[in-house]
């Protein structure tokens, strides 16, 4: 048995060979780190062992991981770091070994699927917008405050604005122009995020598919699809880091 395991500043994501469901942690839980350990030692026990793949760019909560898993499953468990060796995709950028692992995983795995040349878009805690050029390389891209950050960053800078809760699904942002405060904060982010990505595209040379993946991708590529300027196809697959960790052929 294969998982793989997506670590960011936001989430753990564990994805286990072809079981239908990712389980998703947020890493600002109390007790995530052992609620992930715990989910790997169980696959491990059912499966006899397994080899947990980790990509990830939040290092003080994967070592804290794996510490955790070994501590309940010290033999069944065996744990790969993936690094860009690891990928069969050319990179160029000006410093390749310095590319988030997980933008690379998430570049390799959507131009598997998908015809190149396209955009993957990864909406955590920042909004990364990356480019695979028609070769299926690699080719860098640009990184956005996600909504969260924003939020966060409202809240703090000003005394009266509040912080919102994404994960709580509200809709209040609907209404346009925003009625209150809270929409207005809610309107103005999701608009200046998916702004940013559809002017990143055009200069990007308007591929004609994007992939949207991450925590916050199912808002954000239901925005992108709504809008009048989004003249290209929009793919969402909000697992497909660890989905594509726990397919990789090594």
């Amino acid at each position: 048995m294969i998982a793989g395991i997506d670590v960011g500043n936001t989430a753990i994501k564990i994805a286990a060979g072809t079981e239908a469901d990712v389980d998703m942690l947020r890493v600002a839980e109390a007790e995530t780190l052992q609620k992930a350990a715990g989910k790997l030692a169980d696959l491990a026990r059912r499966h006899d062992s397994i080899e947990a793949r980790v990509a990830s760019v939040n290092r003080t909560a994967a070592a804290r991981l794996i510490e955790a898993t070994q501590t309940l499953e010290p033999d069944r468990v065996r744990f790969r770091q993936i690094t860009r060796d690891d990928l069969p995709i050319s990179v160029a950028t000006d410093h390749p070994n310095r590319v988030g692992i997980d933008r690379l995983v998430g570049a390799f795995g959507a131009s598997s699927g998908y015809e190149t040349p396209l955009v993957i878009v990864d909406a955590g805690t920042t909004v990364t917008v990356d480019l695979v050029d028609a070769d299926g390389t690699y080719r860098g891209g640009a990184i956005i405050p996600g909504l969260e950050m924003q939020t966060a960053a409202l809240a703090s800078g000003t005394d009266a604005l509040p912080h919102l809760d994404w994960q709580s699904n509200s809709q209040d942002f609907m209404t346009r122009p925003a009625t209150n405060t809270a929409s207005a904060i809610r309107l103005g982010i999701l608009s200046s995020v998916t702004g940013g990505i559809e002017r990143l595209v055009r200069l990007y040379g308007q591929p004609q598919r994007v992939v949207v993946t991450g925590g916050d991708s199912e808002l954000i590529a239901a925005t992108l699809q709504e809008s009048p300027a989004a003249d290209y196809e929009i793919h969402h697959h909000p697992h497909l880091v660890c989905r594509t960790l726990a397919a990789l052929s090594l």
